[in-house]
Formats: C-alpha cells, sequence, structure tokens
C-alpha cells in the first residue's frame, strides 16, 4: 500500500472515531437535559411537618361551588394557633375534593362528606393522612357517629336516604329511606333524629333507632326542617327554615320547634323569622350548660333561653353562616364565609357576648366545626 493509501485509512480512522465521539457526547447531553425536564414536571412532596391536633376543633370549609377548594381547618383552642389546608399539607399537596359539607370521628377515623365530589374520604384522626375513598353516593351531606364503627350519611334529595357505613369495613352498609332532602342528624339517647327538608322540601324529622339501624316514627314539625340540637332537658329543638320563595309561590316564616324526644309531642313553637323577608337560617347550636339554643337570623345572631323561649335575645349585630357551641367552656364559635370568594373567618365569643378572638382566618365557605380531645 503506498503512503497516500496509508493516509486514507488513517484519516478515515480518525473520522469514524471522532463521529462516534461526538455522537456519544451529544445523546447524553439530549438524554440528561430530558431527565431533568421531566424530573421537573413531577410535582414536589410536601415535607412531613409535625402538627399538633390533639385537642381543638377540626373547621370545615365548604369551599367554593365548582372551584374543588373545600378545606380542613384545625384551630388549637390550648395555643390558639390555626392550621390550613390540613388535608393537603398531611397528603402531598392532594386535593379533599367541592363542597365538603361536614366531618365526623369515629375511634380514630374521621368521615369528611364532599357533597358534590360525592364520595366520603376517610382520614386517620391523628395525623390526617387519608385512608380510603367511599363512592357511588349520589347526594351526601351530613354525617355522625351513631355507634361504635357505625356512622350515618344523609344523602339524596326526593325521597332522601341514610346510609349506613361500616367504618371497619369501609363501606355502605344498608340504606334507610328518609324523606325529602334530609340535613342534619343528631343522636340523642337511643335515637337518632333526622331533618328532613331543606329550603321548604318538607317538613318532617325520621326517627332512627341506632341499635337496628330501622325507622322508628316519622313525625311533623314545620317547613323546612334542616337542623338540630339537644337541651340540658333531653328535649329536641329542630330549626325549620321556612318555604323559600325562590322554589314555592309563597314563602314561610322560620321558627324553632322544641318536641319531646320520648312522646314526639311538640312542646314550643318559637317563630324566629319573618314570612317575606327573604332569609333562611340554616344552623342552630346549643349551650347545654347554661340552657341557650343560638341561631341566625337576617340582622345578626341571636339565642333564646329554654326557660323562656319566647324571649329572644340580640347576640351578635353581625351575620354569620355557621355557628358552634364549645361543649366545655360555652364560648360561642361563629364562621363567616366572606362571600366564598376569599380566605373565611372565625369569631369566638364568650356566653356574655364578650369577643375572646376575632378574624382568625380558615379557609372558603366555612360552615361548622367538630370539637376533639384525643384521649
Amino acid at each position: 500500500m503506498n503512503a497516500f493509501g496509508k493516509q486514507i485509512i488513517s484519516l478515515n480512522s480518525f473520522n469514524k472515531g471522532g463521529f462516534f465521539r461526538r455522537f456519544s457526547q451529544t445523546l447524553l447531553i439530549i438524554i440528561s437535559s430530558l431527565i431533568i425536564l421531566f424530573s421537573s414536571c413531577k410535582p414536589k412532596p410536601v415535607p412531613e411537618q409535625e402538627i399538633d391536633i390533639s385537642e381543638g376543633v377540626f373547621i370545615v370549609n365548604e369551599g367554593n361551588f365548582m372551584s374543588n377548594n373545600g378545606e380542613i381547618s384545625f384551630y388549637n383552642t390550648q395555643t390558639g394557633e390555626i392550621i390550613n389546608n390540613l388535608y393537603a399539607l398531611q397528603n402531598n399537596n392532594a386535593v379533599l375534593g367541592d363542597v365538603v359539607q361536614s366531618m365526623c370521628i369515629s375511634d380514630t377515623l374521621a368521615l369528611i362528606s364532599v357533597n358534590n365530589s360525592k364520595k366520603i374520604e376517610i382520614v386517620n384522626i391523628k395525623d390526617f393522612k387519608h385512608v380510603h375513598t367511599i363512592t357511588g353516593l349520589s347526594y351526601p351531606r351530613y354525617i355522625i357517629t351513631v355507634r361504635e364503627n357505625i356512622c350515618y350519611l344523609t344523602n339524596g334529595k326526593n325521597p332522601g336516604e341514610i346510609k349506613v357505613i361500616d367504618t371497619d369495613k369501609k363501606e355502605v352498609i344498608k340504606t334507610i329511606t328518609a324523606g325529602n332532602q334530609p340535613e342534619n342528624l343528631l343522636l340523642s339517647g337511643n335515637k337518632v333524629f333526622v331533618a328532613n327538608g331543606a329550603w321548604g322540601h318538607d317538613s318532617t324529622v325520621s326517627i332512627i333507632n341506632p341499635s337496628t339501624d330501622e325507622l322508628i316514627e316519622t313525625i311533623n314539625v314545620g317547613d323546612g326542617a334542616t337542623d338540630l340540637a339537644s337541651d340540658k332537658n333531653g328535649n329536641i329543638w329542630v330549626l325549620c327554615q321556612g318555604k323559600s320563595a325562590y322554589d314555592y309561590p309563597e314563602e314561610t316564616a322560620s321558627q324553632l320547634v322544641c318536641i319531646n324526644p320520648d312522646t314526639y309531642e311538640i312542646i314550643e313553637r318559637v317563630n324566629i323569622g319573618i314570612t317575606g323577608d327573604n332569609f333562611h337560617p340554616v344552623r342552630i347550636a346549643s349551650d347545654k350548660e347554661n340552657g341557650y339554643i343560638y341561631y341566625n337570623e337576617r340582622v345578626g345572631v341571636y339565642r333564646i333561653n329554654i326557660n323562656n323561649p319566647h324571649h329572644k335575645e340580640w347576640f351578635s349585630m353581625l351575620l354569620y353562616y355557621g355557628l358552634e357551641v364549645n361543649p366545655v367552656n360555652g364560648n360561642v364559635y361563629m364562621f363567616s364565609d366572606k362571600g366564598f370568594t376569599e380566605a373565611g373567618t372565625m369569631d369566638i365569643y364568650n356566653k356574655e357576648g364578650e369577643k375572646l378572638q376575632e378574624l382568625v382566618k380558615v379557609g372558603v365557605g366555612p360552615n361548622c366545626g367538630v370539637f376533639y380531645k384525643l384521649n
């Protein structure tokens, strides 16, 4: 082979090796870039935080309808600390759902009813970590614990129903037919009372035996039965919000109806609204120790004393969306929805009407609270 041929072979060998080296380097850069790109697209995990939810009140924030921003807040009654977006915080930024309606505690679990997402989310009460999701519900509303490992959930509209949930199996095990559009439930003694008729779609209370999960009785109380509370005498107060002019030709006034839990006799009927005021309260709360029943009306928060129920006291000139009474000390927790467009707030009053805590920012659309103390 001549010198020219040797030069060609040497040049070809050099070009071949250089090409592959450059190709390998380019490929490595491309692969590295893709890895970085896809890694950056993944949501970053939220670092776990040590939180204290051993004693206080869980606040149910509905969120704005169709915005999927319902959440739970926790207010520590000992330290005054507020933890917002508790579910997202403890579950790697997971979304709880659309219209978080209510919550109850059953032993080591919390069950959260998410109305427009048509589900129940179950979490561990100690750390609020997700445990299970119950689906297949049509219109879940309010949930309470009625006995060990059994909860009742109001669901559906016409007719409504009570879903019996086994928290061990984490599933619905039975359905009990109730009245139209059932709302809140109350366990009192050995009976569960169910308010039927939000916005005037019914006027009854269903009474259920929680030992057998059987309907005992249905009684008439007043238009729009929507919430219930028991007093220190054991009697049951039903908030009847009246018929809404939006749904009916004629509006009816709101009232409080007191019933005997044994005979189902109506003991008192107290008008709290005025026909035509276009206001239909949705919450009442009971201070059992001091004998007060609190309720919202158009121009603020009122209360009655069960010993003189026809004399109403003006408790606050501010209008609130949700009401709760701390069963330990009688303090009144009031929740403002701020039009469901921004973070709602919580104010705390003592029974004398003095404001103890003002404008604690919670989630969007707070409607109620669940008091809890770790045993």
